[in-house]
């Protein structure tokens, strides 16, 4: 096969052309100078196409280059601004995109942890039946860094009849193993039990205390917790209202979540 020395010349009687012919890749540049002997190269060799120096002609020439070195800048930077996966996303684009997506800005995140939230938001957008299954809940609580597990209110008895549970009757299973404190909040909008009132998660700022209106109410729900039903998660309390605000954005409006974690 032809190799390219430094005595080969880009086209000539005796260059090979063809599918197997080797050939340099294009040189890439980032400054005025390189551009404009770049542009040179392209230019025929008459005397008429001679820029020398400190003419109007390479002035004119130096400046188009100039503006198309901007051009190009500004390209890579609206870019490295849009998409989370460069060194040149910094924190104010970072600030920028959780504005747009409706994200809590969250200071005490490391930059990575704050762009992994954003590609987790840029990636489900929009809303869809399928995105209301208990596992699309999981992988986005998951996703977003938070130590806990979602479970359906569904159970059945020794017959294989189904039968839902409220939360204190998970509680009573807990036993003496789980804490309940000033920080240990239960309930996504909802409550604990029948038509009992308890602390919820019904905005992302603060709890307050509604009724599910009945056992009959019972299939709507379901438990977060911690590796088992059983279990108290812990979320750090400088993500509480981060929480907060995904869980009731990713459960579906006709549900309610009783949750057990410590926000400590």
């Amino acid at each position: 096969m032809y190799q390219v020395t430094d005595r080969s010349t880009a086209h000539g009687f005796s260059t090979p052309h063809g599918f197997k012919t080797p050939h340099r890749y294009p040189v890439k540049t980032s400054t005025q100078k390189d551009l404009l002997n770049l542009t040179n190269q392209l230019y025929p060799t008459g005397r008429v196409w001679y820029l020398p120096e400190n003419s109007n002609y390479r002035k004119l020439h130096e400046a188009v280059n100039l503006s198309l070195l901007r051009a190009i800048d500004a390209g890579y930077s609206v870019i490295d601004s849009t998409l989370p996966d460069n060194e040149s996303f910094d924190e104010k684009d970072a600030t920028l995109w959780e504005y747009r997506l409706g994200l809590v800005t969250n200071p005490s995140l490391t930059l990575a942890e704050r762009m992994a939230n954003i590609k987790r938001k840029q990636s489900f957008r929009g809303n869809v039946k399928a995105r209301q299954h208990i596992g699309y809940i999981q992988s986005q609580l998951d996703a977003a860094g938070f130590n806990v597990k979602v479970y359906e209110n569904v159970f059945y008895d020794g017959d294989g009849n189904k039968f839902y549970k409220t939360p204190q009757e998970i509680q009573t299973v807990q036993g003496q193993s789980t804490q309940h404190s000033d920080n240990t909040h239960h309930g996504s909008g909802t409550v604990h039990g029948g038509g009992s009132q308890a602390q919820v998660i019904a905005n992302e700022t603060f709890s307050e205390t509604f009724s599910v209106g009945g056992l009959g109410n019972l299939w709507a729900t379901f438990f977060i917790a911690g590796s088992t039903l059983n279990d108290t998660a812990t979320v750090p309390e400088s993500r509480e209202r981060e929480f907060r605000e995904l869980v009731i954005k990713l459960k579906p409006a006709h549900t309610v979540a009783f949750i057990f974690i410590n926000f400590n």
